[in-house]
């Protein structure tokens, strides 16, 4: 408490009113359910649909009505609702569990009267498609009970009639034209990365095959993202031969490629389009901390430039009526998402609702994304999160602040954690405690094209930690952050990053907190998970006798002796990527070496932490870390470290004494 004093006693007044206790957020709210989940537009613009539960507990499907957007109503189906879809003439298919059974169930909007169809005992069944000329019909993947049953049918939503019109035949995903035919697919291949087919006159034909790649860590980026209607036509986003990934159509009857939108510094993603009612994509989007968007269609373009002159940018496309009409969009700034409807031809928007309630009247971070030029002189996109309070006008903190930079996991998880919930509620917990949180990039991760990704090739320990480095100097030099008051946190490989800076730039983090992260890059390597091509081409190869050197000279074990600020470990005993013993391992090196460790583990936990307690207790102990070595604020500890069920190795006396 001293030291808080001491800390706050140096600040303006205007900052001391900024961190008013009065808008501390408790952490258990942050660590809450969504409020709404699948939030999607009706087919004709006039609803947007959501459920409140994910887990299929709930027999309720929520939605709104745009023309009264505060008023809430409820449609009700018999059973758990587990899946459901909109379809035309104002109507919806859904997928509902009764005791252990499950049915299809098809109603019209806010009908008594549900339809039940008659269609075989099923384990899961998917919707693939539906198509305006025949509105009372849909695709469906059925997983059947019985043997022989399963397959891809045409479904009618009013005699129950079903139509074979083929299997699944090992793809992920299959799109259709207007008249149900099969046009194109995506399935995995013996590379383990996948593959893109065209169906013409009868016969599948290969387009493109990926193998695998460090992108596949998240699926690959290299996708179908529709087909026109007519079939004539698929659009999808590749990268053979190239350093970022483009969108390419592909004409379907002779398989010629076009490359139609690309983006010089980032790939285009698979996701994010928006799509016109004849199924041609009008612009695309790729990750440059914020999402950049590229036209291909101008008309299109004007109604973006006046999304983000009225909502401030950060504007994302997230579905459109059938007509295309009508739109829902997304503000993504970093906290809760909000959701509006947005109106073309009136240029009329409404604002609707947003997805976490739970921190409604808390004034939240602000976040700006800004480029940084490394020492070699490659460019990596971060976001700065600033608290509540303490930005300029254009988004930059009025002072330098206490900072955390956050490494994320893979490496190869990129774009993955710039508008994810599961981290962002990471952020704004941080930053309302009084902290800068820089979200970074760094080369070897994906999503900014091969070149970057492979700049990080047996670089863990050097080019990829310079990155870090070079960030947090630019931060300092920017006059975002304090010099003294710079902490590092991170989990999986971002844990193996904190492991690793703490002994390889002693002076540079005041702290560190590592989750699940990798302290033995030789042992690591030698795992199953790890003791493959991609793991050897990337990291290292330990099977030779110059690539175990270089996984020993990269592993934050042999810097033991360098490290002089504390670090706070965590892990889960059930984590099958990044085994306990590396944690074990590290902590107990610390240990012997006099260095600063607190050490806890949750028997019941994965790779990234899945309950709401691992987080809030975690957090609980985190924050009064922080809080000792940087100085900002905690919410004090509550019931909420008993919360978790952990295992204290290190640091039990200093955890017994949070108050």
């Amino acid at each position: 408490m001293k030291y808080l004093l001491t800390f706050l006693s140096v600040l303006p007044g205007w900052l001391l009113f900024s961190q008013s206790p009065d808008n501390l957020i408790p952490r258990e709210l942050l660590f809450r359910e969504k409020d709404k989940f699948k939030v999607t537009l009706s087919m004709d613009g006039e609803n947007v649909f959501y459920q409140k539960k994910a887990n299929g507990s709930d027999s309720t499907l929520y939605y709104v009505p745009v023309k009264s957007p505060h008023i809430e109503k409820e449609q009700r189906f018999k059973g758990a609702l587990v899946d459901w879809t909109p379809a035309y003439d104002d109507g919806l298919v859904a997928v509902v569990r009764q005791d252990t059974n499950l049915h299809i169930y098809s109603s019209a909007l806010n009908s008594p009267s549900l339809r039940k169809l008659e269609v075989p005992p099923f384990k899961k069944v998917r919707f693939l498609h539906l198509s305006p000329l025949f509105p009372n019909k849909v695709v469906v993947d059925l997983e059947a009970k019985a043997q022989g049953q399963s397959g891809v049918y045409l479904l009618d939503l009013i005699n129950s009639n079903m139509k074979w019109l083929g299997t699944m035949d090992g793809f992920e995903q299959l799109y259709f034209d207007n008249f149900f035919g099969m046009v194109a697919g995506l399935r995995p291949n013996e590379q383990e990365g996948n593959t893109i087919l065209r169906k013409h006159e009868g016969q599948w034909i290969e387009v493109f095959n990926y193998p695998n790649s460090p992108e596949m860590f998240i699926g690959g980026h290299s996708k179908i993202i529709s087909v026109s209607t007519d079939g004539k036509t698929i659009y999808a986003t590749d990268n053979t031969d190239k350093d970022k990934t483009t969108l390419v159509s592909i004409d379907v009857a002779t398989g010629n490629v076009t490359e139609i939108a690309s983006d010089p510094n980032a790939d285009i993603l698979p996701y994010g389009a928006s799509i016109d009612p004849e199924g041609n994509p009008t612009s695309v989007v790729s990750l440059w901390a914020d999402a950049k968007r590229i036209f291909i269609d101008e008309s299109v373009r004007q109604d973006f430039d006046f999304l983000n002159k009225e909502l401030g940018g950060a504007v994302s496309f997230a579905g459109a009526s059938r007509n295309d009409s009508t739109w829902l969009v997304r503000k993504l700034s970093g906290g809760p998402v909000v959701y509006y409807h947005y109106n073309r031809p009136a240029k009329k928007l409404t604002e609707l609702f947003n997805d976490y309630t739970h921190l409604d009247g808390y004034e939240l971070a602000t976040r700006r994304a800004y480029t940084v030029p490394t020492r070699d002189g490659v460019q990596l996109p971060v976001h700065v999160y600033v608290p509540p309070g303490m930005a300029k006008p254009d988004g930059s903190p009025k002072a330098p602040l206490p900072t955390i930079i956050y490494i994320h996991g893979g490496p190869w998880a990129g774009v993955t954690h710039w508008n994810s919930w599961f981290h962002n509620r990471n952020f704004q917990l941080l930053a309302n405690r009084g902290y800068i949180v820089i979200n970074m990039e760094f080369r070897g991760t994906t999503g900014l094209g091969k070149k970057i990704t492979e700049a990080g090739n047996l670089q863990w320990g050097e080019a990829m930690h310079y990155d870090i480095v070079d960030v947090v100097t630019w931060a300092i030099r920017s006059g975002i952050s304090n010099r003294k008051k710079v902490g590092i946190w991170g989990w999986s490989y971002g844990g193996y990053a904190v492991n690793y800076a703490l002994g390889a730039a002693p002076d540079l983090f005041a702290c560190g907190v590592s989750m699940y992260g990798i302290s033995d890059l030789e042992a690591f390597c030698k795992l199953p998970f790890a003791d493959n091509e991609t793991w050897r081409t990337r990291v290292g190869d330990v099977n030779t006798e110059a690539g175990a050197a270089l996984l020993k000279q990269h592993s934050p074990m042999s810097y033991v002796k360098d490290i002089i600020s504390p670090i706070l470990l965590t892990t889960g005993s059930l984590d099958e990527r990044v085994p306990q013993s590396q944690s074990d391992t590290f902590a107990d090196a610390l240990q012997k070496a006099g260095k600063e460790v607190v050490y806890f583990y949750y028997p019941e936990e994965v790779h990234d932490y899945r309950l709401p307690e691992s987080w809030v207790s975690f957090w609980a102990i985190a924050e009064h870390f922080l809080h000792k070595n940087l100085g900002g604020r905690r919410e004090s500890r509550g019931v909420d470290i008993e919360l978790g069920n952990m295992e204290i190795m290190y640091g039990a006396d200093y955890i017994e004494g949070i108050d």
